[in-house]
């Protein structure tokens, strides 16, 4: 029997748990054909080998992307000493070797130490990030390698949960841009030896949990949420309708009695708390930037 869709995802996002071997891409293809979306995509990329939670937007939830792209996450690592891969994970090809004679447990719960806190981050090679508007794989899979400006990544919490050689286990409580791959490397480095990513599981994008979330033959209503409750981190304000009014001509509308940081984001509503779109404040003034509800205009 086909799936029909829950009510309002059209315009939700989904707490997806998207399995190991596909795409991101071919996640959403696949969701989208299940429940007839028309119009969905996802925030936050998870590489073919890693599994975990997946944001998956539908309808004007599409628009919330750059909302969440900001959220923490947590990972699961599995990563394996003594080989290194091009990838860095184990889909790649080996190209080098070293001993992991006298790495144990002790000795990674120390190296870990170094990784913890605001750290810089080289990008590897196989990864979307673009030069010159090209992404890195691309080059990298015509064997070239070019030079990757190093990033600052902060990296709140990282802990040994397993250890049996050659294979060690890592929970990651990271921010946003960090790249697992690089961190498991350069770990390994630290350790003397080489590694590569074996498994890889994220847990958690900002509030949204793996224990939440569900998979193709499992999606229903409880895998749902709109786009108030996906952008509960950011601040709100109710607006008069003649504020509404105002933002969509352009205007601006004065708040200061909120103490709202410069820059913030906020969810902007009416009067019946219906989210209406997102605003941006500064200097005591918010500024419409993402309009999501429907216009006072045809009210």
């Amino acid at each position: 029997m086909e799936s029909e869709s829950p009510p309002g995802v059209i315009d939700g996002v989904i707490n997806f748990d998207k399995p190991e071997g596909i795409s991101s891409h071919t996640a959403v293809q696949r969701i989208k054909s299940i429940l007839k979306i028309g119009k969905a995509g996802h925030a936050g990329t998870l590489d073919p080998l890693a599994e975990g939670v997946l944001l998956v937007l539908a309808g004007r939830a599409t628009k919330l992307t750059p909302y969440l792209a900001a959220l923490d996450k947590k990972y699961t690592a599995v990563v394996k000493l003594g080989e290194h891969t091009d990838t860095l994970d184990r889909e790649g090809k080996i190209i080098g070797t070293a001993p992991t004679t006298g790495i144990n447990s002790e000795a990674v719960t120390q190296a870990l130490k170094a990784f913890t806190g605001v750290i810089a981050q080289t990008p590897p090679m196989y990864s979307a990030l673009k030069v010159n508007g090209t992404p890195l794989y691309k080059l990298a899979r015509k064997g070239l390698e070019v030079e990757r400006k190093q990033r600052t990544i902060t990296i709140f919490d990282i802990r040994l949960t397993a250890f049996e050689l050659p294979y060690i286990t890592i929970d990651i409580h990271c921010s946003k841009g960090t790249y697992v791959r690089s961190l498991c490397s350069d770990l390994a480095e630290s350790l003397g030896s080489c590694g590569y990513v074996y498994a890889l599981r994220r847990v958690s994008v900002g509030a949204f949990d793996i224990t939440d979330s569900c998979g193709l033959d499992t999606l229903g209503d409880g895998c749902f949420h709109t786009m108030d409750e996906t952008l509960s981190h950011l601040g709100e304000k109710t607006l008069a309708q003649e504020e509404q009014k105002r933002l969509l001509n352009g205007a601006v509308v004065e708040d200061s009695t909120h103490g709202y940081e410069n820059g913030a984001a906020l969810r902007l509503k009416d009067t019946r708390g219906n989210l209406l779109a997102i605003g941006t404040y500064s200097d005591n003034k918010i500024k419409l930037i993402t309009l999501l509800g429907k216009s006072p205009r045809n009210s």
